[in-house]
């Protein structure tokens, strides 16, 4: 019988040198851990946990930049959202593109509320300056 708890098949040896805990305890025999391993455990100390990954931040910039894009007619926020939608496609799968794709997401999203509001200003001054304007005196 092979597997845990059971014997190896005949003729199969460690190539390790070790017995692997073939004495009938699935978690016996020598620990290869870092330190040596605890005693009773085959497979050493566990390891430290990871964090969950969160995806917030993209997921912020996505609706962010959609906002953008609706309200404020933000030329740079359509590819805001192109980038974070791609981002959230790649959190589980490659989270330092994903990381850096959030990263280009927000620049794209702060440059878009940035040229919006010089346009307004822009706007608002070519307003006061064609009100204030009279064509009988010319100024």
């Amino acid at each position: 019988m092979s597997g845990y708890g059971g014997s190896p098949p005949p003729g199969w040896q460690d190539p390790y040198g070790g017995s692997q805990g073939w004495s009938g305890d699935p978690y016996g025999g020598t620990p290869y851990g870092p330190r040596g391993g605890h005693p009773g455990y085959g497979y050493g100390p566990p390891g430290v946990p990871t964090r969950p990954r969160n995806n917030g931040s993209t997921t912020a910039a996505l609706v962010c930049n959609i906002i953008g894009v609706l309200l404020c007619c933000g030329v740079l926020s359509i590819p805001g959202v192109i980038t974070a939608a791609i981002a959230m496609g790649r959190v589980d799968s490659d989270p330092e593109s994903a990381r850096k794709l959030t990263v280009w997401s927000w620049v794209l999203f702060g440059v878009s509320i940035f040229l919006g509001i010089i346009i307004a200003i822009i706007y608002v001054f070519a307003i006061v300056l064609t009100e204030s304007y009279d064509s009988t005196t010319g100024y």
